[in-house]
């Protein structure tokens, strides 16, 4: 029996590829998208260009040339900064060294006739070695002379506050000028020299006020109806009531070791006198030279 090979056709007539056909059905409402003007207008960025051009050696010459201006006018522009203010701490400290300067010619002067009112009461003192003191009157000029010339001493003391000031400090290294360190140098000496004059002049109105308290009563330094004292640089008053009470020692030994410390007084005080005048003058010679250097008022 033979078997039929034939395909049945579709009672519709199509073949496979015909229905296949039919199935593809185009998509309804696709639109072609045009660029639009935004899109082409749109710039494109490139990477910059890293690679740059060598320079040529006049520009870094002249790169330098400014760092190195720069650099140098800080340098010059600090250091004058420096020198205003050293020169500034340099005037100051030599205003107030010329003040501590004007307050010892003061006090200088003052001291000087303290101490010559002193030596003329001690050398008038000693003129009444040979008095006789049971007389009224050379008892009241020997108390007189006594009291002033055993009782009063009067030293110079130097304000060195402003020069103390300059050495520790270390202001003074900023003084260039070696004269003028000198002349301030100069000063300071001469003031030792005086400190070293008043030790010796010290120790001697100790000794001579004890032998004055011995010889002495000195009860009629606060008896106000005995004695008024009042004493000051250049004078001291001296006001007796009555001096009957105030006792003289009898032992004439005792009254002549009096006048010998007297007339030992008087010498090296008339030379500490001598140091003092010496000192003032020229204490106001180094103001006004320190005046004139430093263009001070």
């Amino acid at each position: 029996m033979t078997e039929n090979t034939d395909e049945i056709p579709d009672s519709s007539g199509n073949s496979p590829s015909n229905n296949l056909s039919e199935e593809i059905i185009p998509i309804q409402g696709t639109e072609y998208i045009k660029p639009n003007k935004e899109t082409e207008k749109m710039e494109v960025h490139h990477h910059p260009d890293l690679h740059h051009k060598p320079k040529k050696w006049k520009e870094y010459f002249l790169e330098f040339l400014m760092i190195f201006l720069a650099v140098t006018l800080g340098f010059f522009a600090e250091s004058y900064r420096e020198h205003i203010v050293k020169k500034e701490t340099e005037k100051q400290s030599i205003e107030s060294l010329v003040k501590c300067l004007a307050s010892d010619t003061m006090q200088l002067e003052n001291v000087i006739k303290a101490n010559i009112k002193v030596v003329g009461q001690l050398d008038s003192l000693v003129q009444l070695r040979n008095a006789d003191l049971s007389i009224e009157v050379n008892k009241r000029n020997f108390l007189r002379h006594s009291i002033v010339g055993f009782s009063e001493d009067w030293y110079f003391n130097t304000n060195d506050a402003a020069l103390q000031q300059l050495k520790s400090s270390g202001t003074l290294r900023l003084i260039r000028r070696q004269n003028i360190v000198d002349s301030i140098f100069k000063y300071e000496l001469e003031n030792k020299t005086l400190v070293s004059q008043q030790a010796d002049l010290y120790f001697l109105f100790k000794e001579s006020f004890l032998d004055y308290k011995r010889a002495v009563g000195l009860f009629f330094y606060r008896d106000t109806t005995v004695m008024k004292y009042s004493f000051g640089y250049d004078s001291s008053d001296v006001e007796f009531g009555n001096i009957d009470p105030v006792s003289l020692n009898t032992d004439k030994e005792k009254i002549n070791l009096l006048y010998g410390n007297a007339a030992l007084m008087a010498g090296p005080q008339e030379a500490y006198i001598h140091l003092m005048q010496d000192q003032l003058s020229y204490g106001k010679s180094l103001i006004a030279f320190l005046k004139e250097e430093y263009h001070l008022d």
